[in-house]
């Protein structure tokens, strides 16, 4: 029997142990995140989705330059980060957004029609746009007093451009208008449920809105969600409510 075992260290190996096993040191600077980013896209070669290979390879080159990287390693975050859960969040959001573009059904006849009218630029500006979202999340959720530089260097950026009003984390893509779409309009109304406690009320905004979306999207992925933020933000309210929705079982 033959065992291939990734480990971070060697600090609890005993000497017979180093002395049985062959070891194996890679450094991860040397790799680095394009390895894991290409196998990544190989799904999607292998589903035969050109227009997810083409625009993500472009996407990869226009918004994730070796410049874009090292500045990103200079600004300060909340928590430290590495660069591959950057890079692993930014392929679980595009996954979640692309399963729901083809199995919402209104989105689904969305692209259906548009392939059929021959637009394939809109469908491409999709992928995209998609990509551009992921990349704001993965990138710049973190930040603190650097996200406002990141807002304003992604949005100068983006060849899909971005209301003039606000931060790029105010809105999300609509694959049907085709365009950035405020948070404010996903907002649910309040509904009050009988009687309960003041503290446990949560009325719905857009900055919780977004907050669930991005939950969800990972819960859905069985993707583990570090959920960061300084005190009296709101984090416990917010994974109390979200934890009511979800089936108990």
């Amino acid at each position: 029997m033959r065992l291939i075992l990734e480990i971070s260290h060697l600090r609890n190996a005993t000497p017979a142990t180093v002395s049985r096993g062959g070891v194996l040191f890679i450094n991860d600077s040397d790799i680095g995140w394009k390895p894991f980013f290409e196998s990544w896209m190989l799904k999607y070669k292998k589903k035969g989705d050109d227009y997810a290979v083409n625009a993500f390879t472009l996407a990869m080159s226009q918004y994730m330059s070796d410049t874009f990287i090292d500045e990103m390693r200079s600004k300060e975050k909340i928590a430290p980060i590495c660069e591959m859960a950057h890079i692993k969040t930014l392929t679980c959001i595009i996954d979640a957004l692309i399963n729901e573009l083809y199995s919402n059904k209104l989105y689904h006849d969305q692209v259906k029609a548009l392939k059929e009218a021959g637009k394939e630029d809109d469908i491409k500006q999709i992928y995209e746009a998609y990509y551009i979202f992921a990349l704001m999340w993965a990138f710049g959720a973190t930040l603190l007093e650097d996200k406002i530089s990141f807002n304003n260097a992604l949005k100068s950026n983006s060849k899909i451009k971005f209301p003039d009003q606000g931060q790029c984390f105010d809105y999300f893509y609509d694959p049907i208008t085709l365009n950035w779409v405020h948070w404010s309009t996903k907002v649910k109304k309040y509904e009050a449920i009988g009687e309960g406690l003041f503290n446990n009320i949560v009325v719905p905004t857009a900055e919780t809105t977004r907050q669930r979306f991005l939950l969800d999207m990972h819960v859905k992925a069985k993707k583990g969600v570090l959920y960061v933020g300084s005190a009296g933000t709101g984090k416990t309210t917010i994974i109390k409510d979200y934890f009511s929705t979800l089936d108990k079982d």
